[in-house]
């Protein structure tokens, strides 16, 4: 079976504060895909949109700032997306991370679910929907 996108639980973060630009982490070693995706989630102003194009450092950026949430290439060649998500989930259980990939089956489904992603994405899904999946975790 193929999944374009799968939701795994609502996020319940309580970061959404009224006058507060939520921070995102887009983390993908395409750089082209994280400013294209930066841009359209910048539309909405309640979010304030960082990204890295390593893993490596995307860890450190995620000790030094408080995102409410990480969007995850799979794919990457420092460290796969669910290992990333891993390493996230130690610092801060509670944070949303969607898992973004061209490549989605039942197994990697399965395994982005037990290490705890809210959310497992087509990298061919439209990055306005993205935003909707954005704005829908985060309230």
């Amino acid at each position: 079976m193929f999944y374009y996108n799968v939701a795994f639980r609502k996020s319940d973060n309580g970061m959404n504060k009224k006058n507060d630009r939520l921070k995102i982490l887009l983390v993908d070693d395409d750089r082209d895909m994280c400013e294209s995706l930066a841009d359209v989630l910048r539309t909405d102003s309640s979010y304030e949109v960082k990204y890295s194009i390593s893993p490596i450092k995307a860890l450190e950026m995620a000790k030094s700032e408080d995102f409410a949430l990480v969007v995850i290439d799979y794919k990457m060649p420092e460290m796969d997306g669910v290992e990333l998500l891993k390493h996230l989930k130690k610092s801060k259980p509670n944070r949303p991370v969607f898992i973004l990939t061209a490549f989605i089956s039942d197994w990697l489904i399965e395994e982005t679910k037990q290490a705890g992603a809210e959310r497992i994405i087509s990298k061919f899904t439209w990055p306005e929907k993205i935003l909707s999946y954005v704005k829908e975790t985060l309230g």
